[in-house]
């Protein structure tokens, strides 16, 4: 995932733009407690991993969730609040989205989806998030 998160800070640094900076360890704690509340992770290293490089990701209609409440696009708290007000979406955790996609961990099946936007099919599916993300990045670098 570093790789393509590298590509993607060289291509926006080309056009005088910055991706945000990587996670506080005092802001991964917020995140991790929320996380903790909601959905009984004790721990997420894969999202720790993504945090650390890059805190959030908006970039060519993909959007990777961090914690940036003043960003809420990317903001992972406010989005899951958007996203998990119906019943049939509580049981995912929403990590991201694109124009056409969202990028979740299904609670109920312990795995990573990719789910078809507005229906909510699942049209793919993954052992963890560094391969969801991975493939979510290589989609939208051009």
């Amino acid at each position: 995932m570093g790789y393509y998160i590298s590509r993607i800070r060289t291509i926006e640094q080309e056009f005088g733009n910055e991706i945000p900076n990587p996670i506080s360890k005092s802001e991964y704690e917020n995140i991790l407690k929320w996380l903790k509340e909601n959905f009984g992770f004790d721990e997420f290293n894969d999202y720790y991993n993504f945090l650390s490089q890059v805190n959030g990701l908006s970039f060519n209609g993909l959007y990777l969730y961090g914690f940036q409440p003043e960003h809420p696009n990317i903001d992972l708290i406010n989005s899951n609040i958007i996203w998990r007000e119906h019943n049939w979406t509580k049981k995912f955790l929403f990590l991201g989205d694109d124009e056409i996609s969202f990028y979740v961990w299904n609670s109920e099946e312990e795995s990573f989806q990719i789910l078809d936007k507005p229906g909510g099919d699942v049209m793919e599916e993954y052992e963890n998030l560094n391969e969801i993300f991975e493939e979510a990045l290589k989609i939208a670098i051009p």
